[in-house]
Formats: structure tokens, sequence, C-alpha cells
């Protein structure tokens, strides 16, 4: 008998041995990556047992509280922690919200609110992570709407997202620059921002937001996607402010340039540092191919302008 039982054992073994692994091992599940950051919901968040739709429905949340997220899934799932372990989808909560706003008075923050509330847009402040990272499915919940989502990078420097059309990101948006400085030999400074990965935005603008100070001539270059050369964008004049602004299509390198000024602006001038500051892009070079599409379809107020004064 105990012959017999060895003789089957083999042949299954041996059975089990043609079968190739992918067919008997599991499928791989979503990939799981530990937080730990607070985030914000938004209306009629809905918080589940299990992070899938068929789970059981614990409760749904108003807009703007806090809730401490300690993971998050491949796909598009966060672990949550308000008091017990539940889910929430990635897009139903955000890094933003009026709860997130800081309350002592900010001067970058209130300039980007004057220009998205001149515009009439929803202003909507990002409080960045550690990373200082937007993520795209976070961002991506924005795209489409009248809004400008803010985030302040440092002291020195922040960026308005302005949403224009339904282009999503595929990527998150990685803000975390490094500040190099160097005096010129003229009086100035150039100050150069390096960013670890680039991003095309092919359906809204950055408006970079630069803290230089009163009476001060601010011409800004980015780096061209395609030849990692700086091309100049424009320049901006801080007569009435001491923020300059350089609205762009791309998250990327960037230099500034840095020169007082004793002169007084034009009439002229002067409207072009207005449309500079909501988004309206001057330029004289720009090669991205897709550039030249979005230039047929922007709206009166966010032009795409290839003219100089």
């Amino acid at each position: 008998m105990w012959r017999k039982r060895i003789v089957v054992i083999a042949v299954c073994l041996l059975l089990f041995s043609l079968i190739p692994v992918s067919s008997v091992s599991a499928d791989k599940g979503p990939e799981f990556t530990p937080l730990e950051d607070v985030y914000y919901t938004k209306a009629g968040c809905v918080v589940y047992a299990e992070p899938t739709y068929t789970s059981l429905v614990l409760t749904t949340l108003d807009a703007n509280l806090p809730v401490r997220v300690i993971g998050e899934f491949s796909n598009g799932w966060y672990r949550i922690n308000i008091g017990v372990i539940c889910y929430v989808k990635m897009d139903s909560l955000t890094t933003a919200g009026a709860i997130g706003l800081p309350t002592n008075e900010d001067k970058q923050i209130a300039d980007a609110q004057k220009t998205a509330a001149e515009l009439g847009y929803e202003f909507v402040y990002l409080k960045l992570n550690k990373q200082k990272c937007i993520e795209k499915d976070i961002y991506n919940s924005y795209v489409g709407q009248k809004v400008m989502l803010y985030a302040k990078i440092d002291d020195e420097l922040g960026v308005s997202f302005k949403m224009l059309y339904n282009d999503k990101v595929k990527n998150d948006i990685n803000l975390n620059y490094t500040k190099t400085v160097a005096d010129s030999p003229y009086g100035g400074r150039t100050v150069e921002f390096t960013v670890p990965e680039d991003t095309e935005l092919k359906g809204q603008l950055a408006i970079f937001q630069f803290k230089e100070g009163y009476d001060k001539a601010v011409t800004t270059y980015t780096a061209d996607l395609d030849s990692f050369e700086y091309v100049e964008m424009n320049t901006y004049y801080t007569e009435f402010s001491e923020f300059a602004y350089a609205p762009m299509t791309q998250v990327s390198n960037m230099r500034i340039d840095e020169m007082e000024i004793p002169n007084s602006l034009t009439d002229n001038q002067r409207e072009k540092m207005a449309n500079i500051r909501k988004g309206i892009k001057y330029q004289s070079y720009d090669t991205k191919e897709y550039r030249q599409t979005v230039r047929g379809k922007l709206r009166k107020d966010t032009e795409y302008v290839d003219y100089d004064y």
C-alpha cells in the first residue's frame, strides 16, 4: 500500500513540475506604499471598509475635514485612519481646502488670491507634502474647472496652476526645486531653480511667482524640453509689487536674471505686467509642437501671445 502511495505522490509531483509557474502563481495585486500625511476631504467623500467599490460603505464625509492618510494603493485608493482603518478613493481627498489655508497674513498667498479673484477663478491653496509633490490624482481632480491651484514652494517661490482644459497630467508634479544664487558683475544676480523631473502642461498654465523686491527687472528663462537649453520667456518689472511672475506651459528648470531699474514704466509696460500676472504669455520662442495645437483654442482671458513690446 505504501509503495502505491509513493508512486501516486511522485506522479503528482511530476505533473506539478510540468505546469508553468505563471499559471499557479497568484496575480500580483496593486502596489501599496506607506504614507504619513494629513489631507482634506472633498464634499461627499465616501469611506469604505476595504479598497473596493463593492465593500461596505462606512460613512460619507463633508468637505474640508482633515484625515490622516497612512498609505496609498497604485490602483487609486488611500488607506486612512479616522479612529478606524478604512479606505477612500484618491480623487475624494485633496491637499487643498479652506481648513488648510494659513490663517496668518502671507503676502505670497494673498497676491495669488488677488489674481484669482480678478479673473473670477476659484482659489484653492495646495498644502504640499514633505516631498513637495502634487499627486496627479489630486491635481487631475481639478482639471477642467475654473480654478487656480496655488502651491507655496518656499518663502521665495510659489506657483499658481490656471486650469484651462480637460488635459490631465500623467505623473505627479514634483516641485522640490533646488536653488542656486550667483551675483552678476553688473550689480544684479542670477538665480537658478532645478527640479528632478520635468512635467509638460498641455491644458494648464503654471504661473510662477518669484519674491524679488521692488523696482527690479526680472527676466525668466525656462529649459526647453527638447534641447534642454534655457529660453527667454518674459521680463517682469516689480514696480508695484515685490513679486515677479512668469506663466509657463511646463514645470522644469528655470533661471532668472534680476537687475534694479531706476526708471518708471510706460502704460503699455504696466498693462503687460498685469497680463503676465494673470497668465497671459508673452514670448518670442517656444519649440514644443503641442503649444502650436494649444494656441488655436485658448480663450480671451488666457491668451498665448507671441509678441513683445
